[in-house]
């Protein structure tokens, strides 16, 4: 006969039956997720990592999945695809500092080089005339400057 605790039990809804809950220290998932099993993102990095055979100028060389797409999206950037040029700029991007010149500041390095700056620098800003202002009038030429020709001298052979 039905015990009488059982009789009680009324059933419904997310009331099951006693006989089909689970016992305790029972669950639904007996085997569970087995040790040891990964993720999707740990298998996509470890695909990556794995070295492949490649012929690079007529050499094989073991390097790893993740280095021949970064090969490959660069020579097809350089090559003028500009699907992989904009993927090669975007993987850039990220790694570049904002305050670092694209150019080292201090290719100049020695004491001769500087005075040949300078010295270069001086002659380009007294060859080329100040800017004028367009409000005001062109400066006379000066004593030590020859006057440029004008066109009744132009004439005169």
């Amino acid at each position: 006969m039905a015990d009488s605790n059982d009789s009680r039990h009324t059933v419904g809804y997310k009331k099951p039956p006693r006989h089909t809950q689970f016992k305790p220290g029972q669950s639904g998932n007996v085997k569970g997720r087995p040790k040891g099993a990964k993720n999707f993102a740990t298998v996509f990095q470890e695909e990556l990592c794995v070295p492949i055979e490649v012929t690079e100028n007529g050499k094989r060389k073991r390097i790893s999945k993740r280095q021949a797409i970064a090969k490959q999206h660069i020579n097809k950037a350089v090559a003028g695809d500009p699907k992989a040029a904009a993927i090669v700029l975007n993987e850039v991007r990220p790694h570049e500092s904002p305050n670092q010149p694209p150019t080292p500041q201090s290719a100049l390095t020695g004491p001769e080089d500087q005075m040949v700056m300078n010295s270069i620098g001086q002659r380009y800003r007294q060859s080329s005339p100040p800017p004028l202002d367009p409000g005001s009038p062109p400066d006379p030429p000066s004593e030590d400057q020859p006057s440029p020709p004008s066109q009744s001298d132009k004439g005169e052979l």
